[in-house]
Order: C-alpha cells, then sequence, then structure tokens
C-alpha cells in the first residue's frame, strides 16, 4: 500500500505545470531597424521604443541590397522603415512572433502570415517583435530578420527565404483579391496553408504535383474555403508549396522541427478572436472549418492522459 500512496504522490507531482526554462541560442538580442531609420533620429528613438531595444542588443540596419538578397526585390533604402528585434531560442521554444501596431500599422501582413513565411525559410525557434513608428506595408521585416540571423554568424539559404517571401506575398495578394468574398478571411487562408504543410510532412515531404494537388483540395474544403478561391489562386498555391517542398525542408529531422512549430500556428489561428469570426461567418454561408489536427491530438492525449489516471486511481481500491 505504501509502495502505491508513494507512486500516486510522484504522479501528482507530473501534474503541477512547471514554467519553461527555455535558453538562449545567443548571447544577445538582435536589433534590426530599416535603412530610413539610419538618418532620421526621431523615428529611430520612436522604433526603439516600439521594439524593446535594450543597450546590450547587437544592432543592424537592413538595406536594399540585403532585401534584394534575401527576398529579391527592389525597395530604396529611403521606404525600408519596418523594423525587428530577435532572439534566437533553444530547440524547441516555437515561434513566438508579436506584431506592435502601437504607433503604426503594419498594413498588409498579420502575425500568422509572418510566422508561416518564417517556418518556410526554416526558422523555428525564436521570439520576434516587429514594429514601425508610422504606417508601413511591412514586407521588409523578414529581410531584417535574415540579417540578424547571419550577424549571429548562421548561415541563410536564399531559396528558402524567397520560398518565404513567395509565400507572403502568396497569402497577401490571395487576401486582398478575396477580401470583399463573403465567407473568406486571411486567418483561414493561413491555417490552410498551415495545414498542407503538416499534411505533405505526414505524407513524406516528397510528393507529385498531383498530390499536392489533392491535399490543397481536401484543405480548402477543411477550412471552409471550397468555391471561393479561383483556380488562379488555387495554382498559386500549389506552385509556393511545389517550391518549399523542393527547398527539402518537408523531411528529416528539419520536417519534424517545422512540423511542431506549425501545429502551434494553428493553436494560435483557431484560438484566435479573427478566426472565430471567420467559422461563424463561413457556417451563415453553409461552409464548416474544422478544428485544427494539432487541437484534435490534445484532445485525445488529455483524454487518454487523464483515462490513465482514473485507472490508477481504481487499482487502489482493487
Amino acid at each position: 500500500m505504501m509502495k502505491k500512496i508513494l507512486l500516486l504522490a510522484m504522479m501528482l507531482m507530473l501534474l503541477v505545470p512547471v514554467p519553461a526554462q527555455a535558453a538562449s541560442e545567443w548571447e544577445e538580442a538582435v536589433t534590426v531597424y530599416g535603412a530610413a531609420l539610419e538618418s532620421d533620429q526621431q523615428l529611430l528613438d520612436a522604433t526603439r521604443e516600439i521594439l524593446g531595444t535594450e543597450e546590450s542588443d547587437k544592432v543592424e540596419y537592413v538595406y536594399s541590397e540585403d532585401v534584394q538578397q534575401y527576398i529579391g526585390k527592389d525597395y530604396s533604402n529611403e521606404v525600408l522603415k519596418s523594423s525587428i528585434r530577435i532572439i534566437q531560442e533553444s530547440e524547441g521554444h516555437g515561434l513566438d512572433i508579436t506584431v506592435d501596431e502601437s504607433m503604426g500599422d503594419i498594413t498588409e501582413i498579420t502575425e500568422e502570415t509572418y510566422k508561416n513565411a518564417l517556418l518556410t525559410s526554416g526558422i523555428t525557434d525564436a521570439e520576434v517583435v516587429i514594429g514601425a513608428a508610422e504606417d508601413v506595408t511591412g514586407e521588409s521585416a523578414l529581410s531584417g530578420i535574415y540579417k540578424a540571423y547571419e550577424s549571429q554568424g548562421e548561415a541563410i539559404d536564399t531559396e528558402r527565404t524567397q520560398n518565404s517571401q513567395e509565400e507572403l506575398e502568396t497569402i497577401s495578394g490571395i487576401s486582398e483579391e478575396n477580401s470583399n468574398v463573403e465567407g473568406f478571411s486571411q486567418e483561414q487562408l493561413n491555417k490552410m496553408i498551415t495545414d498542407i504543410k503538416i499534411e505533405v510532412i505526414n505524407q513524406g515531404g516528397d510528393l507529385t504535383e498531383q498530390e499536392i494537388r489533392d491535399i490543397v483540395d481536401e484543405q480548402m474544403a477543411a477550412n471552409g474555403l471550397d468555391g471561393l478561391l479561383s483556380q488562379d489562386q488555387i495554382d498559386r498555391i500549389v506552385v509556393i508549396i511545389i517550391q518549399i517542398q523542393d527547398s527539402g525542408i518537408f523531411q528529416n529531422e528539419e520536417a519534424e522541427r517545422l512540423k511542431d512549430s506549425a501545429q502551434n500556428l494553428l493553436d494560435q489561428i483557431t484560438s484566435s478572436e479573427a478566426f472565430q469570426n471567420a467559422a461563424d461567418q463561413a457556417e451563415e454561408i453553409g461552409q464548416d472549418i474544422q478544428e485544427s489536427s494539432a487541437w484534435e491530438s490534445f484532445k485525445k492525449a488529455a483524454s487518454d492522459f487523464f483515462s490513465s489516471i482514473v485507472s490508477f486511481f481504481r487499482s487502489l481500491f482493487n
């Protein structure tokens, strides 16, 4: 009996939550400002406040040549105003992104879209703040994140960063094109893209175009977007998924890190107020958005765990 009581005590200790202690992979955070701030002290000071930059941060600027290198876009330094602060975390921490719009709006890109794009580039474990002191589109922020990694001596695969930019543009472009389509939301589209990535990984990460198209069709229906996307928009999604697959990120250990972070993103999307509103709208027009696979997995794991607890208590009195 005493052994059973000790075992019970140990199990109860496991139920007590323990704070995560994710160690930083870098000695300091990195703040990367848009090039336009280098000659505008007032804008620089305001942006520093938004990002929470500290004296110990490593500070860099992202220039037009960096944007060309990382995402293949031509912007003059004068328009590069969106800035970032990032610290790389240990594996398993996950990717946390905060878009601070307290002084200026990021007009075209949501937190979820940034996160989806960064996962495509291979960045899965980091704390990121993105912001600007005046309204900006926010496209150059990704370049700042990639420059932060290179400033810390970490190699950046430009094939993947350009894929991530194309994915970002695909999501934001389709969202703009469907802004007046009843039942459509960027939250649904982000969830659909994330679900597609996870399913491609689940099926081995080396699929034919037709197999990818089949997954896209399935996830359109699962996310209430069936019949809302044009054939051209569907084709653009298929193309970007093929490009991401060709980069190799859907295979091996890297794929598992991506999958874990993607499942966290699904939870973030489905728990957001914007997604709940989208789900309600979809229901009104006869569509249905299925719950994320991550949530379904969690519910099953929780059910199995508590079933084992009940069985244990029963065994004490048998």
